[in-house]
């Protein structure tokens, strides 16, 4: 038995959920559940990877709930050798209860996502078309969770204004003009005070349950500036063009996971 638990974040579940896959590949004749519990789930949007991706999310049980309940008791009582935690993980365990950030876990399984049919509405319609017509490039910006102190201390101040200023004029660099930049954040009044240019279209009005068609908007443009956020850096994975730049805060390979970008996106 192998059991995964889940927590919030549409962009952390895709991790959870290609690992989950990397699982049953690697252990054919065992079972692989999920673990859901509310308190890994209660922020954002709750579980959502099943309601914007076409994927099967693996089954639970109470046995498996009660097994991945006891290993997180053991854990705290001094027995370590049931449940991981860490990136890379030990797979001789029961109880895996990390984000699995490594291509290894991934890669292979990437292509197999496919979004839903996203009820997008007339506003989004409109943008997807110019989204498809234009020289397009989104601009993620994470704000929101990520002025939270703790946060701050953690992997804050990365994705600063210079950052995007750079990156802007270096996509500028290397596909000349006509470009649309896209903006996509979940603070865009302050996106619309700092940064300013013809060339910006921001997009606005998906919040909430809605968040996740911005992570669809942003996988049809042609390139990316993305944050050190999970949910821009799957935007950008899952864009299907073979010859698209984007741009991530290089600063985020030290703090967080060195090999989860593609050797031909660019750091600043």
């Amino acid at each position: 038995m192998k059991i995964v638990r889940y927590s919030a974040g549409l962009g952390n579940q895709i991790f959870i959920y290609l690992f989950t896959k990397y699982l049953q590949e690697s252990f054919p004749d065992q079972k692989v559940y999920g673990y859901y519990p509310r308190t890994s789930l209660n922020n954002h949007n709750g579980l959502e990877i099943d309601k914007v991706f076409d994927v099967q999310l693996p089954p639970s049980s109470w046995i498996s709930n009660f097994v991945a309940y006891g290993c997180r008791i053991l854990r705290k009582l001094g027995v370590n050798n049931l449940m991981e935690t860490k990136d890379p993980c030990n797979l001789n365990v029961v109880l895996f209860y990390a984000y699995f950030q490594q291509k290894e876990y991934f890669l292979n399984n990437v292509s197999t996502l496919r979004f839903k049919n996203l009820e997008l509405g007339e506003d989004n319609e409109l943008i997807l078309s110019e989204i498809k017509s234009s020289l397009s490039v989104s601009v993620h910006i994470r704000r929101g969770d990520y002025l939270n102190p703790e946060i701050q201390k953690r992997y804050g101040n990365i994705a600063t204004e210079q950052y995007y200023r750079v990156a802007i004029n270096l996509i500028k660099e290397k596909i000349g003009s006509n470009i649309k930049f896209f903006v996509f954040s979940n603070d865009i009044e302050w996106c619309k005070a700092n940064l300013v240019s013809d060339d910006l279209v921001f997009v606005e009005g998906n919040n909430g349950i809605k968040s996740s068609i911005d992570m669809y908007l942003m996988s049809n443009c042609c390139h990316h500036i993305i944050a050190n956020s999970s949910f821009s850096y799957w935007g950008a994975m899952l864009n299907q063009n073979p010859n698209k730049y984007v741009i991530y805060p290089k600063i985020w390979d030290n703090i967080q996971r060195p090999d989860i970008f593609p050797s031909d996106w660019i750091g600043l």
